[in-house]
C-alpha cells in the first residue's frame, strides 16, 4: 500500500536529499550482532526475591530502542502465556522521519533456561510496518513517498525481573520487509516489563 508522493521541494535540496537516501540505504544483520547484544543485555538486577515458577500471565513493556532504517524508536508489547515456556506478544512501535510511521507485530516467545535471575528467550513474528522511500526526479528535486509493508521478523533477549512487579527487558531482532524497498533492518530495544494478573 502506496501514500501519495510528496514532493520536498522544486528547488534542488541535493543536501536533504542525500540525507535522506542515506537513510534509506538497506542494512543487513549478521548473527554476530545478535551475539553481542544478547551478551551485553545481562544487566544487574536488585537483589530482590522472585519465584521464576510463578510467571505472570501477562506482560507489559514499554520500550525505547535503536536500529537501521525504519525500526521503530519508542514503543510497547504485550505478552499473553500460553504455557509455562511459550507467551503470544502483540507490538506497537513509532518512529518519525518524514512523517509519523506506526508498525504492528505479532509473535511468539519461547523461554530458554534461566541463567541465574537472567531469562533468556528467543522470538519470531510478522506485522506490518510504515516506512518512506526517496527520490530524485530528473529536475533534481527529491520526492518521498510512505509505503506500508508486510515484514517478518526473529530474534531474542533476556528478562531480569527486579522483584514481583517490574523487571528489565533487552530484545534483539532482525527484520525482512517484503514490500517495496523494504529490505532488512535490525532492531535493539530496553524496556520496563510488568508483570500482570498474578493471584
Amino acid at each position: 500500500m502506496d501514500e501519495p508522493v510528496v514532493r520536498m521541494s522544486q528547488t534542488p535540496d541535493r543536501s536533504l536529499g542525500a540525507d535522506v537516501l542515506r537513510m534509506m540505504k538497506r542494512q543487513s544483520l549478521t548473527p554476530a550482532v545478535f551475539v553481542i547484544v544478547l551478551v551485553s543485555g545481562g544487566l544487574p538486577a536488585a537483589a530482590q526475591s522472585t519465584d521464576p515458577d510463578k510467571a505472570a500471565p501477562v506482560e507489559v513493556t514499554p520500550y525505547v530502542s535503536l536500529g537501521s532504517y525504519p525500526s521503530s524508536r519508542v514503543g510497547a508489547a504485550i505478552a499473553f502465556r500460553l504455557t509455562p515456556n511459550l507467551s503470544l506478544e502483540s507490538e506497537v512501535g513509532y518512529r518519525h522521519d518524514t512523517a509519523g510511521r506506526l508498525s504492528a507485530s505479532a509473535g511468539l516467545l519461547y523461554d530458554l533456561p534461566p541463567i541465574g535471575r537472567i531469562k533468556p528467550y528467543l522470538a519470531a513474528g510478522a506485522g506490518l510496518e510504515e516506512y518512506t522511500t526517496a527520490s530524485r526526479l530528473p529536475d533534481g528535486t527529491f520526492v518521498t513517498q510512505g509505503r506500508t509493508a508486510f515484514a517478518i521478523n526473529a530474534g531474542g533477549g533476556v528478562k531480569v525481573p527486579v522483584n514481583d512487579h517490574w523487571g528489565i527487558r533487552t530484545d534483539a531482532r532482525w527484520f525482512n520487509g517484503l514490500g517495496s524497498h523494504a529490505g532488512e533492518h535490525w532492531r535493539f530495544y530496553n524496556g520496563v516489563t510488568f508483570p500482570t494478573g498474578r493471584r
